[in-house]
């Protein structure tokens, strides 16, 4: 006799837009994998927007200093080298879950935040 009856919960988490089964475990795992990349992703582009905005600011405020226009001109580089990194590790990470058949990495997309 079981006086304890099992309840299976449905949990609503607003950074994932569908709702959770706690029974499919794995679909959980894999909103979380996919929350946590394009959080990761939306950060760098921020990060890359600023710092490609203040490295033109430098260029045009060195005022002919070769060196300050040389600093500035790296920045704007490693700010490039920077965002091309970001989508080129989640393609590394996409065909990692090709390969090794992980679906909740081999069907990771970037959602972009709509107002």
């Amino acid at each position: 006799m079981k006086l304890i009856k099992p309840v299976l919960a449905k949990i609503k988490n607003p950074l994932i837009e569908k709702e959770i089964d706690t029974a499919n475990s794995g679909s959980y795992v894999n909103g979380i994998i996919q929350t946590f990349v394009t959080l990761l992703i939306i950060v760098g582009v921020l990060y890359f927007v600023i710092n490609f905005i203040l490295a033109g600011y430098h260029m045009i405020s060195s005022q002919g200093d070769p060196k300050k226009f040389e600093e500035a001109q790296k920045s704007l580089i490693y700010a490039l080298l920077g965002i091309v990194l970001i989508f080129a590790v989640f393609a590394i990470i996409k065909l990692i879950g090709f390969i090794f058949g992980i679906t909740g990495l081999e069907n990771l997309t970037i959602t972009w935040p709509t107002l």
